[in-house]
């Protein structure tokens, strides 16, 4: 099951990913990671060129939005 804010964070990341330049070996699909694999990719990417680092955590949003 996916959500909306789900795809988008997919699709944030993956963006990122190409912004910063990452390249996946050939035998890695992007496409098919988990939102927890892309997350990790890109803070792993970020961390080995210094960049800060900015944490996303939908359900802590979704406990913020309910209250």
């Amino acid at each position: 099951m996916t959500n909306s804010k789900s795809d988008d964070r997919r699709q944030f990341l993956l963006n990122e990913l190409k912004r910063i330049g990452y390249k996946p070996n050939e035998n890695e699909s992007l496409a098919n990671k988990s939102l927890y694999d892309l997350e990790m990719l890109v803070i792993t990417a970020k961390c080995e060129r210094g960049n800060d680092i900015e944490t996303y955590n939908v359900r802590m949003e979704i406990e913020e939005e309910a209250e």
